[in-house]
């Protein structure tokens, strides 16, 4: 069976809408920083991981309807129990996220006073900050599901077209808040919280309103969960070792280093991460619903072809932003920053970071295929066996490395997985596709794109204005982006298809 033609759209719409995102909100951070301080912002990150860790008690659900929204849809006869099966699930949704709200509400005192490191912010201040945070926490919580529905539904352009609006409003109001109004992080929480209410409610319209029509009013059917809880366990279990596994370095550096310390790290976590997994996600969110529908359908054939399609898809747009921000991080951090002394105790981090997010991000795509396929405890257990390898490591390492510790450890963890947990992998699920993989999609792109920006490095000038800066790193982006979509084969497909087309027009 080939693609669907929304494919290449949703990626497009996946892409455009993530790389937006991105860009705005790394744009937005200095504004941020010049009136809040590298600790008040350290708060926000202790608060982010603290939502993360609490993102658990979502039990599967917004995963669980993404699935299942892709597998019933190719069934005309199965669209009231898609309507009906989103109602069953919304329900419980609200509610889940009312008690995550009112669990981090309770708990903002505790963790103010006895987790939180700060010399100069009073308690009384991150207590009051975590409270505000856990307010809006409820609203974000909710917007999850809808977009798991979204995405399932393959109505990727509707999501992104929202999600680019109310991102864009919550940080062109938070910048606004803090310029015009007061510039205290109190102020700037009041309009997160307003803003992911009404986040929340445009997500709820617009699933809804993309729900097919049947005629008939969406039900609660408590049978239809019995058919679907396993699952849902399944992805409970995947989503509490995952969650623990890649929130335990700022679990334990916000405890073990100073508040500013940790500051930095979350800096070069935020610029890595909010790169590289806007691009991981863009690639995995438009092709998970794929791999459910020809799992459901049982054709084989289109599954693996698929599979390598998405991975060097995936492998062309994350390895050159990997390379780039791995080689040039001092260079972008100054540039991001305008502060010298932030680029001199972040860069190496931020170099760390950006490959172990870029080796995670390249092994998103295996894990969403052991979910389509129903699969969920292989990804358990390899978590459950990378915390108990990492967690004794990490510890070790920031006791002696500092905050550089963390990211290192994070990389030989990765690493074991794409040596080890990938050869698991591919003895339960697509047996004989290994090699490909690790060849033509990962493998020898990754070799020559790291050379060629490795290459850009040891000829880069030094001391350069910030203008001359800007034009050199996006000429290396560039070169390096020109060079991933000439040794990726499915990517040069399309160049070849593109000039080939465009030529042969003009001929005739």
């Amino acid at each position: 069976m080939a693609e669907r033609s929304p494919l290449k759209l949703n990626l497009i719409a996946n892409f455009g809408g993530q790389t937006w995102i991105t860009v705005v909100g790394v744009l937005v951070v200095p504004i941020y920083l010049r009136y809040l301080s590298v600790e008040l912002y350290g708060i926000l990150g202790v608060f982010w991981t603290l939502q993360n860790l609490l993102s658990v008690l979502d039990i599967g659900l917004s995963s669980t309807l993404n699935r299942e929204l892709a597998r019933l849809s190719p069934f005309p006869d199965k669209l009231q129990e898609m309507r009906d099966l989103a109602r069953t699930l919304e329900i419980p949704y609200w509610l889940l996220g009312g008690c995550v709200s009112m669990l981090a509400f309770f708990a903002s005192p505790y963790l103010a006073e006895h987790w939180v490191n700060s010399a100069t912010i009073p308690v009384d201040t991150i207590s009051s900050s975590f409270k505000l945070m856990s307010i809006g926490l409820a609203f974000q919580w909710t917007t999850t599901l809808y977009s798991g529905g979204l995405l399932g539904l393959e109505r990727q352009v509707a999501y992104n077209t929202v999600n680019v609006f109310c991102q864009t409003i919550r940080s062109i109001g938070s910048v606004c808040t803090l310029a015009f109004l007061s510039p205290t992080i109190q102020t700037f929480l009041i309009w997160q919280v307003i803003w992911s209410f009404v986040t929340a409610v445009i997500f709820a319209l617009v699933f809804w309103e993309s729900m097919p029509s049947t005629g008939s009013p969406a039900r609660f059917q408590i049978a239809l969960l019995s058919q679907i809880w396993r699952f849902a366990a399944g992805m409970t279990g995947n989503t509490v070792a995952w969650l623990i596994l890649t929130q335990t370095d700022k679990i334990i550096l916000s405890r073990m280093l100073t508040l500013e310390v940790f500051g930095y790290y979350a800096l070069a976590s935020l610029l890595a991460s909010t790169g590289l997994t806007a691009l991981a996600l863009s690639v995995s969110k438009a092709y998970y619903p794929q791999f459910s529908r020809f799992v459901a359908l049982g054709d084989t054939a289109s599954l693996k072809a698929i599979y390598h399609k998405s991975s060097q898809v995936m492998s062309c747009l994350l390895i050159p932003v990997t390379a780039v921000l791995t080689f040039f991080s001092y260079h972008i951090l100054l540039l991001w920053t305008q502060n010298a002394e932030i680029a001199e105790k972040a860069y190496v981090l931020l170099s760390l970071l950006a490959i172990g997010y870029g080796i995670s991000g390249l092994l998103l795509l295996p894990s969403y295929m052991q979910w389509a396929n129903g699969l969920t405890k292989l990804y358990f257990w390899q978590n459950i066996v990378g915390i108990i390898l990492v967690v004794p490591v990490m510890i070790f390492g920031t006791l002696n490395y500092g905050a550089v510790g963390a990211p290192a450890s994070y990389l030989i963890l990765y690493l074991l997985y794409v040596s080890v947990g990938m050869k698991i992998m591919h003895r339960f699920l697509l047996q004989g596709e290994l090699k490909t993989w690790y060849l033509d999609d990962v493998g020898l792109p990754a070799l020559l794109i790291s050379l060629s920006v490795a290459l850009c490095w040891f000829f880069y000038p030094p001391s350069l204005s910030p203008l001359l800066s800007i034009f050199f790193l996006v000429f290396i982006s560039i070169v390096a982006m020109t060079i991933s979509f000439l040794v990726v084969p499915y990517p040069r497909k399309w160049v070849l298809e593109f000039v080939f087309t465009k030529f042969r027009g003009k001929a005739v």
